[in-house]
C-alpha cells in the first residue's frame, strides 16, 4: 500500500481560528489575502500547551476594515478640544475680570486724587495760619538805626565755655559743650537799654536774656561802644557744630530789642558757624 500525502484542503477545519468562512471561494481568498511568507520549520515538541498562534495575515487583512480606528487621532482630537476649551475659558475669564479691574483702577485713582487734594489743602491752610517766628526775617543790613541807638555791626561765633580763671563764664549750664557768642558795636546813642537773646532754629530762647544799659553812646558794663556777650547754654556735644556747618541744623539767631514800647527786635542776625577761643 502506498502512502499518499494528505491534502490540506481535505483536512477537517477544526482549528482554533476557524471563522466559519468555508463557503468562501478559494480563488477569492487568494485574491483578497496578501502573499504569505514562508512559514518557519516545525517547532520542537513541548510538554506544556503551546500558546495560540497569531492569526494569519489573510484573516487580519479581511478583518482590517472592521477594526476600530487607532486611538492616536482620538487623543489628538480630545487634546485639541481640551485646549480650545481652555482658551475659551481663559478668554471668558479675562472678559469677566476686565470690568472689575477698571472699577478698581478708577476707585484707587479717585482715592489717591482725594488724598492729594487733602494734602494740598492742608499745606495751604497751614501756610495761611501758621505763626511766623520773630526771627524768620533777618535784619542784618548794618548799620541799623533804632530809636535811641545805632548798631554799627554784630559779629557772631561759637566757642567752648570757660569754667575756671578770672575770665570764667558766669551762669553757663554745666551741660553746655559749645556756646554761641557775639560782639556788638554801637554809635550815635543816647541813654537806652538793649535786651540781647540767643535763639535756636525753632525760635526757642536759649539760655538767659542779657540786659545791656547804654549811656551816652557807651555800654555801662565796660564803658565802651563795643561789648562781647555769650549765651548761657548751647550745644551739649561740641561735635554738633559739624551738622550746623553743613546746614543740617537750622541757623541760630541773635536778637537785639531796644528798650521802649516795641518788642520787635531791631537786629536779627545769624549765628555764624565759626569757632574761636575766648
Amino acid at each position: 500500500m502506498t502512502d499518499k500525502p494528505s491534502d490540506p484542503k481535505n483536512k477537517p477545519q477544526n482549528d482554533f481560528w476557524d471563522l466559519g468562512d468555508d463557503d468562501l471561494d478559494p480563488g477569492e481568498a487568494v485574491e483578497s489575502s496578501s502573499p504569505k511568507q514562508q512559514s518557519p520549520g516545525p517547532e520542537p515538541a513541548r510538554t506544556t500547551p503551546a500558546a495560540p498562534a497569531p492569526p494569519p495575515e489573510d484573516i487580519l487583512g479581511d478583518l482590517g476594515d472592521n477594526l476600530p480606528p487607532p486611538t492616536a487621532p482620538s487623543q489628538k482630537t480630545a487634546s485639541a478640544a481640551s485646549s480650545q476649551s481652555r482658551r475659551v475659558r481663559i478668554k471668558e475669564t479675562k472678559m469677566e475680570d476686565q470690568p472689575t479691574t477698571m472699577v478698581e483702577k478708577t476707585f484707587i485713582g479717585g482715592l489717591l486724587a482725594s488724598f492729594l487734594g487733602l494734602a494740598i489743602w492742608g499745606v495751604a491752610a497751614y501756610l495761611d495760619t501758621a505763626p511766623n517766628g520773630e526771627l524768620t526775617e533777618y535784619k542784618e543790613d548794618f548799620p541799623i538805626r533804632g530809636e535811641s541807638v545805632t548798631v554799627e555791626n554784630v559779629e557772631t561765633w561759637w566757642r567752648e565755655p570757660v569754667r575756671d580763671g578770672e575770665d570764667a563764664d558766669i551762669g553757663v549750664v554745666v551741660e553746655a559743650g559749645l556756646i554761641p557768642c557775639a560782639s556788638i558795636k554801637i554809635s550815635d546813642s543816647s541813654s537806652t537799654n538793649l535786651q540781647v537773646s540767643f535763639r535756636d532754629g525753632e525760635n526757642k530762647l536759649i539760655g538767659d536774656i542779657i540786659n545791656l544799659s547804654v549811656r551816652d553812646g557807651q555800654f555801662e558794663k565796660n564803658n565802651s561802644n563795643e561789648i562781647s556777650v555769650n549765651a548761657t547754654a548751647g550745644f551739649n556735644n561740641p561735635t554738633t557744630i559739624n551738622p550746623y556747618i553743613n546746614q543740617d541744623i537750622k541757623p541760630w539767631t541773635l536778637a537785639i530789642v531796644e528798650g521802649g514800647s516795641s518788642d520787635e527786635p531791631i537786629v536779627k542776625t545769624r549765628i555764624e558757624a565759626n569757632r574761636k577761643e575766648k
